[in-house]
């Protein structure tokens, strides 16, 4: 191929990589302001996605469709690879201490392998149950990356917020309590 058609090529080939990196930030960033999180933004309060996962500890599952309803539940989206969760969910771990008989806390470890989640959960001393959400298909209900990601659903199965600022976690936790 002579010397002006190779250069060609390799500009069009630039060129479709480019392109299909542009949709794909595209995509990430439009498919982030989706399902709940979006809603609650929007100023609703739907009602919690259900999710049937499969614990870390391997003692079943849990079917999130069954225990709405029982007590206000504080969903915590986390990965092994995430900095900031490690933080955050000992923030939980505390609050679980404090509210755990009013409230309950499940772990949804997500986009990660599952044997990292479990050292994970083990290292940094978190008790609460975790699920695993390899896909990051139920992650993707709640609003996608990033993560962590903690939503708060009231005892009647609406989501009543999602934590954004540190300072909002006691006001949400004291709001679903006595809910």
């Amino acid at each position: 191929m002579a010397r002006p058609a190779r250069l060609a090529a390799q500009g069009l080939a630039l060129a479709v990589v480019l392109g299909l990196l542009a949709l794909l930030v595209w995509r990430v960033a439009h498919d982030s302001n989706k399902g709940v999180s979006q809603a609650l933004k929007d100023g609703q309060h739907p009602t919690a996605p259900a999710f049937d996962l499969r614990r870390l500890d391997g003692r079943g599952s849990i079917d999130l469709a069954a225990v709405r309803g029982k007590k206000p539940i504080v969903l915590d989206f986390w990965a092994s690879w995430c900095v900031p969760c490690i933080h955050e969910s000992k923030r939980l771990e505390a609050a679980r201490r404090r509210y755990g008989d009013r409230v309950d806390f499940i772990g949804v470890d997500t986009k990660d392998f599952s044997g990292d989640a479990r050292q994970w959960q083990h290292k940094h001393g978190i008790t609460y149950p975790s699920v695993h959400d390899g896909s990051g298909n139920v992650l993707a209900k709640w609003g996608g990356l990033p993560i962590p990601r903690i939503f708060f659903v009231a005892r009647s199965g609406k989501v009543v917020g999602e934590l954004v600022v540190e300072e909002d976690l006691p006001r949400y936790l004291q709001q679903i309590a006595s809910s």
